[in-house]
């Protein structure tokens, strides 16, 4: 009866998935704040699955191209007060300042649960050299090394001892909703080539931001710019995306290298005619590394955009009298790039990471029943310029805050956790609603059942070989269904070129009115392109004698190498149409916000 059942919506186009398995708490993305927001959910309780499309110990938190990766915090209880008000004021009125109040109170227990965790956090040599000033900020805080080899055998200590069942490999494509709340996830594995639909009763999203929708990225590879979209389906709030980090990185002789900013102060360079850069604009702009507009190190981006993807060239000077911060990029330039610090480079402007987002509330709730976010797919901490280290406290503090609610909720313990408060924020210029952004895309959510079923922590991901230890607590997710069409785009990788293409070309450091409509317009077509002209049946999905409703398990399972092909093509399609919603938002919103601020660049403004 089930197959027929499969044939009948195959022979309409459809394949209909249901979830294989259940959880209290999924968790998707495997930087700081998935892995943290799946401990702490584990120890609240919770079974657990952590699925990230590049594996676990990814994001922008484990980016190769950089020299290190820092956080910072109050001094002490008495610089807290200082520190919300300077986040505050290099946001230029685009934080919550509440959120920004808790978020900072909320850095030293953080930490502390950090280091318990076993992880080793590195310590200036010389604290008080004023190159340990954050980026932005006016004071010395209390700063913290974070390395990588630690933190990946801390966390993976973690999470292994909290049974929590991994899925790398494994992109989210959509959340099924039920009465209002989210109650599974449906991914797509790139490994196995098949779709995978999970139950469950709380959703964190830490999918990162939307550097991955631009052709200079200095983001994980897995950053596909999809969860915004994903959450705002859902209902949530989407703030301040215009708001994005724009940094320099080489791009010869070596690509995708993070510049240290500080080694401006030690360099010469040249604008694209060959003219040095002034001395003074080199001094100012070695103090922060993102591009800013209001700050006198700006002519300097300017110039640098003005050399196109071939670059500007730069020569440093650095010795042993140099900062420690200097020396300690330079060393590990040469060591692990093989990029002598003292030849000539060329470096040009990269997307780097968001400071906006999915709107959250303190416990990282979207307002959404049963959906919670963190990292840097969300917003409302940062604002129009971030304080340098405050990306990395972000991903610990709503990380494990999300992961905590996230189970409390999945287990009937609603009260605060549920939040409502990320719509209670106040509107801000750039604010994208869920309205805004087209709705479909090849996937209908099928209906959810309210019947109990075990979640299967008990069990180990024998496909990936992940240990997970014993699941302590029933779910009460009950099962989903999803629906997917048994069509796909023939050129989604081209539009995805296309769309960072447009990305690229109007909306880095110069934007103005001309170029975001043509953005928008551009954008527009593709998604025509991609949802009607040529988006047909998949030719080859099965065939006559093994069609494809033979081949596809209600599972979703994919045993036919040629349909593992065609259900990649058909992910690639979902995956191309959900980058386009994010890249709507993002272009809405820097058109909304007509006046320069902080990362956001209008050379039309009116001054």
């Amino acid at each position: 009866m089930a197959k027929k059942l499969i044939a009948r919506a195959a022979q309409e186009g459809i394949v209909h998935i249901e979830s294989e398995s259940s959880f209290d708490v999924v968790v998707v993305g495997g930087g700081i704040a998935g892995c943290c927001a799946a401990i702490e959910a584990t120890r609240a309780g919770a079974s657990v699955c952590l699925a990230s499309a590049s594996g676990v110990f990814s994001g922008s938190s484990f980016y190769p191209g950089t020299w290190g990766l820092g956080l910072i915090g109050p001094r002490d209880t008495d610089d807290i007060d200082d520190m919300v008000e300077t986040i505050l004021h290099v946001g230029r009125g685009a934080a919550n300042a509440a959120l920004v109040d808790s978020f900072v109170r909320g850095i030293p227990e953080a930490i502390a649960a950090l280091e318990a965790m076993g992880v080793s956090l590195k310590r200036p040599a010389n604290p008080d050299e004023p190159q340990y000033i954050p980026c932005f900020d006016h004071s010395l805080r209390m700063w913290r090394g974070l390395e990588r080899a630690s933190m990946e055998r801390g966390f993976g200590r973690a999470l292994c001892e909290g049974g929590v069942v991994r899925f790398d490999g494994c992109e989210l494509l959509d959340i099924a909703m039920d009465d209002g709340r989210a109650r599974g996830a449906l991914f797509f594995d790139r490994s196995a080539k098949r779709f995978r639909a999970v139950s469950c009763g709380a959703i964190v999203l830490a999918g990162g931001g939307v550097a991955g929708l631009y052709k200079r990225s200095l983001s994980a590879s897995g950053n596909s710019a999809t969860v915004q979209a994903i959450a705002a389906r859902c209902g949530a709030r989407l703030v301040n995306l215009e708001f994005m980090q724009i940094m320099p990185g080489l791009v010869a002789p070596r690509r995708n290298i993070v510049f240290n900013e500080k080694a401006f102060r030690f360099a010469r360079a040249w604008d694209a005619s060959g003219e040095p850069i002034a001395r003074d604009v080199l001094e100012a702009r070695s103090e922060h590394g993102p591009f800013s507009c209001e700050r006198a190190g700006a002519p300097l981006d300017f110039a640098m955009e003005a050399c196109g993807d071939e670059g500007m060239e730069i020569a440093c000077d650095v010795g042993d009298g140099s900062p420690e911060f200097v020396r300690t990029f330079s060393e590990w330039l040469e060591r692990e790039c093989g990029v002598s610090a003292s030849a000539p480079v060329r470096i040009a402007p990269y997307a780097h990471a968001s400071n906006g987002g999915i709107a959250i509330d303190e416990h990282g709730s979207c307002g959404v029943p049963g959906l919670f976010a963190a990292g840097e797919c969300t917003g409302g901490m940062h604002g129009a310029d971030r304080i340098g280290g405050l990306a990395s406290a972000n991903a610990l503090v709503f990380g494990r805050r999300a992961g905590v609610a996230a189970a409390k909720f999945a287990r009937g313990f609603v009260g605060e956790c549920a939040g409502g408060g990320a719509n209670a924020r106040s509107e801000t210029p750039g604010f994208a609603s869920v309205g805004t952004l087209a709705s479909g895309c090849g996937l209908d959510v099928g209906s959810c059942r309210d019947s109990d079923a075990e979640g299967i922590a008990t069990k180990s991901d024998s496909r990936n070989g992940h240990c997970a230890g014993g699941s302590r607590f029933r779910s009460r997710c009950g099962s989903v269904s999803f629906e997917v069409e048994e069509r796909a785009f023939p050129a989604s990788g081209a539009a995805l070129r296309e769309l960072r293409e447009t990305m690229s070309t109007h909306c880095m450091i110069s934007r103005d009115a001309d170029g975001l409509k043509a953005a928008a317009n551009a954008i527009s077509a593709l998604q025509e392109r991609v949802g009607e002209a040529a988006y047909a049946p998949v030719a080859s999905f099965g065939s006559e004698s093994e069609p494809a409703s033979e081949l596809m398990s209600a599972s979703g399972l994919a045993p036919s190498s040629s349909l593992c092909s065609d259900a990649a093509s058909i992910a690639a399609t979902m995956r191309i149409r959900l980058q386009l919603e994010t890249a709507s938002a993002t272009v809405a919103a820097m058109l909304a916000r007509k006046e320069s601020c902080g990362s956001h660049y209008r050379s039309d403004a009116v001054q």
